[in-house]
C-alpha cells in the first residue's frame, strides 16, 4: 500500500496514554501529568519531517488514528472500572461491577447475535462490508442482551435497572456498527483478518472490534448520570 505509518512512537503514545491515565485514577499521579500526553501527538508530525516517504499526511493520519481508535477506548474503559456515585462529580475507588456487566452484555450480543443469524439470518444487515450479517441476527443479539441486562441489575447495584437497559442498547447499536468499521477497514486493505494470534479467529482485534466503538458511548452515558 507504501503506507508507513510509526509504529513505534504510535504505540508508545497509546501505552503512555493507558499508563498514565490508569496511575492517575488510581491516585498515584496528579492530573497535570495527563497534559504531557498530548505533545506525543504533535511529536508523531514532527518525526515525519525525518522518513524518507512521500505520503507524510497519510502516515501521519494512520498513527493518530491508530492511537486513538486502539488506546482511548481502553482508557475510557479504565474510567468505567472507577465509576463515580450518582449525583457526584469525583472518581470513587475501584469496583469491577460496571466494567464486567459492560462485558458480559458485550458477550451476550456478540455470541447471540452470531447463533441467531446462523439460525434465522435471512435479510442482509450491511452487505457491501460484512455479507454474513444479517438483520435477524443483530435483533437476536439485541433480545438475549436485553435479558441480560435485566440479569446484571438484580445482582449489580451501582446502576439502575433503567440505566443497564439503556447500556444494552448502547452497546448493542454501536458494538455492532464497531464490528461493521473493523470490517470496513481490513475490506480497505484486503485483510480478512486483522492478525493472526488466535487461530481461527484472527486478531485480538477481530474479538474486540466491537469493543473500541462501543465503550466511548457508554462512558459517556455513565458520566452523563453524574
Amino acid at each position: 500500500s507504501g503506507f508507513r505509518p510509526q509504529k513505534l512512537i504510535g504505540t508508545l503514545a497509546g501505552t503512555a496514554f493507558f499508563l498514565i491515565s490508569s496511575l492517575y485514577l488510581q491516585r498515584v499521579l496528579p492530573q497535570a501529568y495527563l497534559i504531557f500526553l498530548f505533545p506525543m501527538l504533535f511529536l508523531i508530525m514532527i518525526l515525519e519531517l525525518f522518513k524518507p516517504t512521500d505520503k507524510p499526511i497519510t502516515n501521519t493520519a494512520i498513527t493518530l488514528v491508530g492511537v486513538f481508535y486502539l488506546s482511548m477506548p481502553l482508557v475510557l474503559l479504565n474510567y468505567l472500572a472507577y465509576p463515580p456515585p450518582i449525583g457526584s462529580s469525583s472518581a470513587s475507588g475501584y469496583n469491577p461491577n460496571i466494567i464486567l456487566g459492560f462485558f458480559f452484555l458485550m458477550w451476550t450480543n456478540d455470541s447471540f447475535a452470531y447463533l441467531t443469524g446462523v439460525k434465522f439470518g435471512k435479510r442482509k444487515l450491511f452487505e457491501s462490508i460484512s455479507p454474513k450479517k444479517t438483520w435477524e441476527g443483530s435483533f437476536g443479539g439485541a433480545f438475549f442482551t436485553i435479558i441480560a441486562a435485566f440479569f446484571l441489575s438484580h445482582y449489580f447495584h451501582e446502576l439502575r435497572l433503567r440505566d443497564w437497559l439503556i447500556m444494552a442498547g448502547l452497546i448493542t447499536v454501536f458494538g455492532t456498527l464497531g464490528d461493521l468499521v473493523q470490517s470496513n477497514f481490513k475490506r480497505s486493505l484486503n485483510l480478512k483478518d486483522s492478525g493472526t494470534l488466535l487461530p481461527g479467529h484472527g486478531g485480538i482485534l477481530d474479538r474486540l472490534d466491537s469493543v473500541f466503538i462501543a465503550s466511548p458511548f457508554v462512558f459517556a452515558y455513565i458520566q452523563y448520570l453524574k
